[in-house]
């Protein structure tokens, strides 16, 4: 669907720099990133763990999802049924940051501190949730790693996929 594609790449920056439009850029590049970390994932990579006690790549999307969600609903909208397991996950886990970046970029700055999140306005946000998903999307990166099959080698920089990729 054109919501789990559309972190495929980034489109160009905009020159003006608000609360708003830094907040979208940076969902642009958790979409990003995630998509790339989680594209082509065959089941037993979902499956895969590194060590007893550790969570599955599966379960870290899961993760992702719920501190996805969890950002989501701060922002007053009323959060999505949770998929099933696998692609459906990862594909709503896309559909979320696509969410909260459409709902984040239409916002003032007064308008986005008035989201709370634990009881706290706005920043918990960054350096919360949106940090998290950012570390469970390099963990999803190493995990693929570890299991002999690496996500492809998009450039995060330009916000371009892979050379060649056709996938």
């Amino acid at each position: 669907t054109a919501m789990t594609t559309r972190y495929r790449s980034i489109p160009s920056a905009t020159t003006d720099v608000t609360a708003a439009n830094v907040l979208s850029r940076m969902l642009a590049g958790i979409g990003f990133r995630f998509y790339w970390a989680t594209e082509g994932l065959s089941d037993e990579l979902y499956a895969f763990r590194p060590c007893d006690g550790a969570r599955s790549v599966g379960e870290t999307i899961d993760h992702v999802w719920d501190l996805l969600n969890w950002t989501y609903c701060a922002t007053g909208e009323a959060g999505p049924t949770k998929p099933g397991g696998g692609k459906l996950l990862r594909d709503g886990a896309l559909d979320l940051i696509g969410r909260l970046q459409d709902a984040l970029s239409q916002r003032d700055e007064s308008a986005l501190l008035s989201i709370e999140l634990l009881g706290k306005p706005f920043w918990p946000i960054i350096n919360g949730p949106l940090s998290d998903v950012l570390a469970h999307t390099g963990q999803i990166a190493t995990l693929r790693r570890l299991a002999g099959s690496p996500a492809p080698e998009s450039n995060p920089f330009e916000g371009t996929p892979p050379r060649g990729w056709a996938g």
